[in-house]
């Protein structure tokens, strides 16, 4: 058939079909042998490939890589803000799954192993996991340990009707190595465990942390070890409440301690025990105030001292705490104090601290516990302030005695006087409702701050306004302007929702996040 037939319309004839059909058989022939010939290419086009990515691997610098220096890049797999958990999706189980050259590798790495996260209720559901646990604590051999052990609730352990002797093998492969442990925590342990930890001896340990409750908390010898610096205790039933400080623990040498819900009395005992203390938090609840109190406590080393929790305490009962402590070192103080507005002469609590610790660079103030007579006094206090959080919440204006309520707007005017905090570069208004709606008391206060020698760096407030009145507060136009004069600004307006969820009017400062890359990709070569 002509080829200038093949696109067209033209009906072949009898004879012409025939013909068609013998070119269609030779031509079908030659396509099949092309195909053969094109799987023949292919296949050696394979072949000669693998040998090539073969030799690759032969070369590869993971291949090449010295022993010691894939060691140290696995422990910088392991997870940094916790224990590693036993998950073939996670370090250190994972580089036991890419070949076996690196599993030989972290099998022998005792520092690999030295971590661990047990849930109990997860371990004890298989008995093979029992023995995953033996073998993780002997892969560690003689390294220090960090350990978080995750006890159920016995009714917990009789729904699932778990074997008790599996139970009790699992509590003593972990106790076996308590004196390997560096780092402790342990959630709701249990009457069998806290026996187990009666007896043993930890030499090594640094920090412990319990949650929930401890049985005979007074009885856990391992708390007397002089290298125990750390202690959090999350307390939630009344025994263990009431024997916080029965417990065998070296309080003179503690550093950082943190405790919820101690009594207040308990809490001034406790700070005439810890003179060595670097950090303290709590979340007391008042029972009741010696009267008189104690002769003045120093504590030398407290750098950060939070009081923590939904409960707010009354001025008075702060301001003879901090009439009571001497710390010269303070550089943080954070407490939720109440309002002051039955006794307004109390909300002046604030400034002997100030003047007793020179040094305190963030600060947490609550403006319905001062007063506009005590607020400016109480700021030129802390003359080497860098960070201020403020709480506006439960505002509300009073005059009694003379004194009259806080705001936000005198907060603002004071702060622009240039003898007021001249080292603050970081402001954070929480809940803002006491601002007047005049554009000029936060445009003069920005102004001030901007020519300051050290000039404000960071503004953050959250108000209860509607999204109109932030906005003709200041627009993103002055706030892009503020941002290129090196003002980081975050305004957050309340949305109209059952939740009160806040709505940022500006996307906040970009905070980096640390990124581990597994050498696991590097299995390609292999």
């Amino acid at each position: 058939m002509e080829s200038v037939r093949l696109t067209t319309n033209y009906i072949p004839s009898d004879e012409e079909i025939k013909d068609i059909r013998q070119h269609i058989l030779l031509r079908s022939e030659e396509l099949a042998r092309l195909d053969e010939r094109i799987r023949n290419l292919s296949a050696e086009r394979d072949e000669i490939r693998a040998y090539i990515d073969s030799q690759k691997a032969l070369i590869s610098h993971p291949r090449r890589l010295p022993a010691d220096v894939v060691q140290e890049i696995f422990i910088a797999c392991l997870p940094t803000t916790r224990n590693a958990v036993m998950s073939t999706k996670e370090a250190p189980l994972l580089l036991c799954r890419i070949c076996s050259a690196w599993r030989t590798i972290a099998l022998s790495t005792p520092r690999l192993w030295a971590s661990l996260h047990a849930p109990l209720d997860f371990i004890l559901l298989k008995e093979s996991r029992i023995s995953a646990v033996t073998q993780w604590l002997q892969r560690s051999a003689a390294c220090p340990i960090s350990i978080s052990i995750c006890d159920g609730s016995p009714w917990e352990w009789g729904i699932q009707a778990l074997p008790t002797p599996c139970r009790d093998a699992l509590t003593r492969s972990l106790c076996a190595v308590a004196n390997r442990w560096r780092h402790a925590k342990f959630d709701t342990i249990s009457v069998e465990m806290a026996n187990e930890l009666t007896d043993i001896t930890s030499p090594l340990l640094e920090s412990v942390e319990f949650s929930g409750r401890i049985p005979t908390p007074n009885q856990l010898k391992f708390f007397q070890v002089p290298n125990l610096r750390t202690v959090t205790l999350h307390l939630d039933d009344s025994e263990s409440l009431n024997a916080v400080l029965t417990m065998p623990l070296m309080w003179n040498r503690l550093q950082y301690l943190t405790i919820t819900r101690i009594s207040f009395s308990d809490l001034i005992i406790l700070l005439e025990r810890c003179q060595e203390l670097i950090s303290l938090i709590v979340t007391p609840f008042i029972d009741s105030v010696p009267d008189p109190f104690p002769t003045e406590t120093i504590l030398p080393f407290l750098a950060s001292f939070r009081i923590l929790g939904s409960g707010f305490i009354l001025p008075h009962f702060l301001g003879q705490l901090t009439s009571h402590l001497s710390v010269p070192g303070l550089r943080q103080f954070a407490v939720p104090a109440a309002t002051c507005q039955y006794g307004p002469q109390d909300s002046f609590f604030l400034v002997s601290l100030g003047k007793k610790s020179p040094f305190v660079e963030d600060l947490t103030i609550y403006l319905p516990s001062l007063t506009a007579q005590s607020l400016p006094e109480t700021l030129r206090a802390f003359s080497s302030l860098a960070r201020l959080v403020v709480f506006d919440v439960n505002t509300w204006a009073w005059d009694k005695d003379g004194f009259q309520s806080c705001t936000v707007t005198l907060l603002l005017t004071v702060l622009s006087d240039s003898a007021t905090c001249s080292m603050l570069q970081e402001l954070v208004i929480h809940d803002c409702d006491s601002l007047d709606y005049s554009k000029s008391t936060l445009d003069e206060f920005i102004r001030q701050r901007m020519e300051r020698a050290h000039p404000l760096r960071r503004l953050e407030i959250s108000f209860q306004w509607p999204e109109s009145l932030v906005l003709d507060l200041m627009s993103e136009t002055e706030i892009r302007s503020y941002r290129l004069q090196g003002l980081d600004i975050s305004l957050r307006w309340q949305n109209a929702t059952p939740w009160g969820r806040l709505i940022p009017l500006t996307h906040g400062r970009a905070w980096g996040q640390r990124i581990y890359e597994s050498l696991a990709l590097c299995a390609l070569y292999y």
